[in-house]
């Protein structure tokens, strides 16, 4: 069976979010799924199609900087198999998932983090969409756990955690037109230059490849809705 999971900590976003993903990764899945939610308010969830995992409040994750760090728990061991596509809650899917499925299977799949746009070989990768076997890293979970302290200390966040325990030659990164930055690469055909507000056209256009929009830092999807694209999309 194929799963798909998010991580939901309010109140950063609230539950619209977790329905808008799951309607659509309905629209966008032809073969059948589970989609799971791994959160801290799982009384929370009343669709009976969006599975709750619970999790417990970790002081160390409750600041606003820190909450990312509670995504460690997609490796603990669940009660699911088959491959697994985490998504953060603020993409918007455009397009099929099922390659996601159906891609490099025995690998860790990750993107490479959007900084590419300007960096071709820039070696972080980008959390916002994943890929792995069912309980298949549950090793990485225990050792982030023995050292949690100075694993934190250590990284910005989870990401950087994750380019370390996964290097190169260890994952693959998702083919780059499958799941692209927002704001960076899709918007107006993409900046001309990273750090700047130019872009390459007025007008945007959605690769035939693209199945997913990352939105990393500002705007979130909600604030883009004028963006037809958008609309059409995220609901």
């Amino acid at each position: 069976m194929n799963n798909v999971a998010c991580v939901w900590i309010p109140p950063k976003y609230n539950m619209s979010y977790v329905e808008i993903l799951y309607n659509s990764v309905k629209r966008n899945s032809e073969k059948p799924f589970n989609f799971y939610c791994l959160t801290t308010h799982p009384q929370d969830i009343t669709n009976p199609n969006i599975i709750p995992i619970a999790l417990e409040v970790d002081p160390m994750f409750e600041s606003d900087t820190k909450k990312w760090w509670y995504k460690c728990n997609l490796f603990n061991k669940h009660n699911w198999e088959g491959q697994v596509l985490y998504l953060d809650l603020d993409t918007v899917v455009t397009g099929s998932l099922d390659k996601f499925f159906e891609w490099e299977t025995d690998q860790f799949r990750i993107c490479q983090d959007f900084n590419r746009h300007g960096i071709a070989d820039y070696s972080i990768s980008n959390s916002s969409v994943i890929g792995f076997q069912a309980n298949a890293y549950t090793n990485i979970y225990n050792d982030f756990q023995e050292e949690k302290t100075e694993n934190i200390r250590r990284h910005k966040g989870d990401q950087d955690w994750l380019s370390r325990v996964f290097p190169n030659d260890t994952k693959k990164w998702w083919p780059k037109e499958w799941a692209m930055s927002y704001k960076w690469e899709v918007l107006n055909g993409g900046l001309k230059r990273m750090g700047t507000k130019e872009y390459r056209s007025d007008r945007t256009v959605l690769h035939n490849d693209t199945s997913i929009l990352v939105f990393h830092g500002k705007p979130n999807p909600g604030d883009v809705l004028d963006d037809p694209l958008i609309l059409e999309n995220w609901k």
